[in-house]
């Protein structure tokens, strides 16, 4: 029997292989003799209250961590090597863990203390360091403004800002049009969390007083935007969606809305996110598809792309992690560009996986989305992913020096359209080994959200969400991830991303286009970092109605050549008109579905 301080007695134990003080594994370096007595070195033991760990409600012993590896597919250890695992995780593991705890993780959604651990897409040989300049944009003469507010509400960006340079509108008079617009069809799309309604005329009446003393700022001058609301801006909610956070103000400027506020865009309303990121459910509602209000926009960033796409705002900022910039302009038939990588910084906003999470705009035009892009890319100090990129200027691209490679599922619509602009078009396959990147991507997200997460799931915050089998059973789920395991997923990532390089310089091609919402694909894009370009190309009616399922396709490309799948988007646009079409949204003719009125 050893006596410890405090009069704890525990009793010394023998197998053949170990020695036990009570429960605890003790090696033989640990112990050393002297005089007779023997001493205890301070090693695994060291500073363990066994009055605590005894007191835990569930025992830590051989049998509890012979479950918990049969969960994670470890179970390979003998008993002596489990009760040396069960003393290490209650002597070391979990002492430590409640302590980095404590120090980092108390606060939810990733705001604060970033991982060090950088993903890079540059998976390039090529060298990135060239000097950064600004996009050439095309300056537009003698547009004139329309005589409706409808036709002027669904002008480009590139229009409003020539009459806005021009004086032929006022940004003060944007502002009014876009936040009436807003709020005449929320009752049914559901898209906007907060109007920031008097931030909004603050900046526009600056904006126009700008243009009196000769001063402009560039095409986003005067624009009144839509920002997601996962971004913070001082003074106004930021709610990430979420009933559990619905009243929370973070009184910081993310990074995107100080380099827009600095671009002389104006900022009319923080739009709906899926709670917590996910999909188009949030504490508000599910917000809807303009096209066919039957059904949600999908998300996460369902209120930039319902309200582009409805004309309530030129354009909007989201978010992608996997698919939520990507299938929201998918199912609403606009164009969202999918940044690559770093393209754009994230502080203060909400962030699902640090080396996942993306910045893009979402817009009617390819062009919008060229300019909102060059006003938001480049280095923000507090995030360490992101990067000053050089890109070539989508405004000067030849695209008759392309080869474009087009996947078995692509729009072929699209294929002769953009071979009739003189751009090569070859057959392409996308090929690689890993068995599945829906998998890596599981793994990568589910760890990286609980991590960012984590104090919300330990105080049983998740019985309160929106969804209960989104987030709530995901998360649970990653809690049995390993660390290990984890590891492997992103040398699996890293398999991939090198093989999505082969693949393209081995076929030669510039791009590649495609179905844009095949979700492996989409877990492809965003594991390896890669920029797509979301455009409409058809529309198809519904039960005879003006509703409408959106036809789209994805272009594709290798990290940093976001410059290229912008160009051709452009020029696609140049010789069609899908994206100049116009939603329904609440208009009910007489061949509409009457069913439709339960939404009014």
């Amino acid at each position: 029997m050893l006596h410890f301080p405090g009069s704890l007695v525990k009793e010394v134990h023998k197998t053949e292989t170990r020695t036990y003080i009570g429960s605890a594994f003790v090696s033989t370096a640990d112990i050393l003799a002297g005089n007779g007595v023997v001493h205890i070195v301070d090693n695994m033991l060291g500073g363990t209250d066994f009055q605590k760990v005894n007191g835990s409600v569930v025992s830590i012993n051989a049998t509890t961590i012979r479950l918990a590896t049969q969960a994670i597919g470890a179970d390979f250890f003998d008993e002596d090597q489990l009760e040396e695992m069960a003393i290490g995780v209650k002597t070391l593991n979990i002492p430590g863990f409640n302590a980095i705890r404590e120090l980092v993780a108390t606060s939810n959604g990733g705001l604060r203390h970033h991982v060090p651990l950088v993903f890079d897409s540059d998976f390039s040989r090529e060298e990135t360091s060239k000097p950064d300049e600004k996009f050439k944009y095309p300056a537009l003469e003698d547009v004139q403004r329309p005589k409706s507010d409808e036709d002027l509400a669904f002008m480009s960006v590139l229009q409003l800002g020539s009459l806005i340079k021009s004086k032929k509108v006022t940004s003060v008079e944007l502002v009014k049009l876009y936040i009436a617009r807003l709020k005449k069809v929320d009752y049914v799309l559901k898209a906007v969390v907060t109007f920031t309604e008097e931030l909004a005329l603050e900046q526009a009446v600056a904006a126009d007083r700008l243009l009196t003393k000769g001063v402009y700022l560039g095409p986003l001058h005067g624009i009144p935007y839509g920002l997601k609301d996962l971004f913070a801006v001082p003074g106004y909610r930021t709610t990430w969606g979420s009933n559990l956070f619905k009243n929370q103000v973070i009184n910081k400027e993310s990074w995107v809305y100080q380099k827009l506020k600095a671009a002389g865009a104006v900022l009319i309303a923080k739009l709906a996110a899926g709670s917590l990121a996910w999909d188009d459910v949030w504490f508000g509602g599910q917000t809807k598809n303009p096209w066919n209000i039957y059904e949600g926009s999908t998300g996460s960033s369902a209120g930039p792309a319902a309200s582009t796409c409805a004309g309530n705002v030129p354009f909007a900022i989201g978010t992608e992690t996997v698919g939520s910039i990507t299938l929201p302009s998918s199912r609403t038939g606009i164009t969202g560009l999918r940044p690559t990588f770093g393209m754009v910084g994230r502080s203060w906003a909400m962030s699902l996986s640090e080396s996942l999470d993306k910045v893009g705009p979402l817009c009617r035009y390819a062009a919008d989305c060229a300019l909102v892009l060059d006003a938001i890319r480049g280095k923000d100090p507090r995030d360490w992913s992101s990067k000053n990129i050089h890109l070539e200027d989508p405004f000067s691209v030849d695209i008759t020096k392309l080869t474009v490679g087009y996947l078995p599922d692509a729009d072929m619509g699209v294929v002769k359209a953009l071979a009739g602009l003189k751009v090569k078009m070859v057959p392409f396959k996308l090929n690689y080994t890993v068995p599945s990147a829906e998998f890596i991507m599981n793994v990568t997200m589910g760890v990286d959200v609980l991590s960012h997460f984590d104090n919300w799931q330990r105080a049983g915050l998740d019985v309160g969400y929106e969804d209960q089998t989104a987030w709530p059973v995901e998360l649970r789920r990653a809690r049995l991830i390993s660390a290990v395991d984890y590891v492997q997923a992103q040398r699996a990532r890293g398999l991939l991303a090198t093989e999505v390089r082969h693949v393209i310089e081995s076929q030669k091609v510039d791009a590649f286009i495609g179905n844009s919402t095949d979700w492996e694909r989409v877990c492809v894009g965003n594991l390896v970092g890669m920029p797509v370009i979301v455009i409409p190309t058809g529309f198809k009616k519904i039960n005879g109605t003006r509703r409408c399922t959106t036809v789209q396709t994805g272009i594709y490309a290798a990290p940093y050549q976001d410059g290229t799948v912008l160009a051709l988007a452009m020029a696609y646009q140049a010789v069609t008109s899908h994206h100049l079409q116009r939603p329904p949204v609440d208009n009910l003719g007489p061949d509409e579905d009457s069913s439709l009125k339960q939404f009014f």
